[in-house]
């Protein structure tokens, strides 16, 4: 009888702290030095010079170096609520300004279709390149895509 209440308690406490929240592991665009931490067991959609694309059942994360030449840190913020807006992203919060140690970045949040996705502009610190991210998930409250967007780093 002990055992079964050990195992019901056991069982409870997993289910309310969570267990089910993904785990973190490292991904990396070769192409660009790109590092960051990504949903454990991805899969890697795309590893090129065009870009890098994994996915998960929950999670689709694409990551692009930014096309055109000299795109400013002030402009970054209307340049991706016009690509979110011509991609018909629907509902978008309001633009967030971030710092990383080697990006300045930009995020919004949005409805993409029935799923919800967050894009993002980083641009390296050292002005040499930007990359854009878009991160689309299910789970409108999920903090983890967050988590993951600041997580990028450039491999040394």
């Amino acid at each position: 009888m002990k055992t079964i209440a050990v195992a019901f308690l056991l069982i409870i406490t997993l289910a309310i702290s969570g267990v089910s929240a993904e785990s973190l592991q490292p991904a990396a665009w070769q192409a660009y030095g790109i590092a960051f931490q990504a949903p454990a067991g991805y899969t890697v959609e795309d590893d090129s010079e065009e870009g890098y694309i994994i996915s998960t059942p929950t999670y689709f994360i694409t990551v692009q170096l930014l096309d055109g030449e000299g795109i400013q840190r002030s402009e970054i913020a209307q340049e991706l609520k016009n690509v979110a807006t011509d991609d018909e992203v629907t509902q978008q919060s309001p633009t967030v300004d971030f710092e990383l140690p080697q990006f300045y970045g930009v995020f919004l949040r949005g409805n993409c279709e029935s799923d919800q996705c967050l894009y993002s502009y980083l641009l390296t610190k050292e002005d040499t390149s930007g990359f854009y991210v878009s991160i689309v998930y299910t789970d409108p409250a999920d903090p983890l895509p967050e988590t993951i967007l600041k997580s990028f780093t450039l491999e040394e």
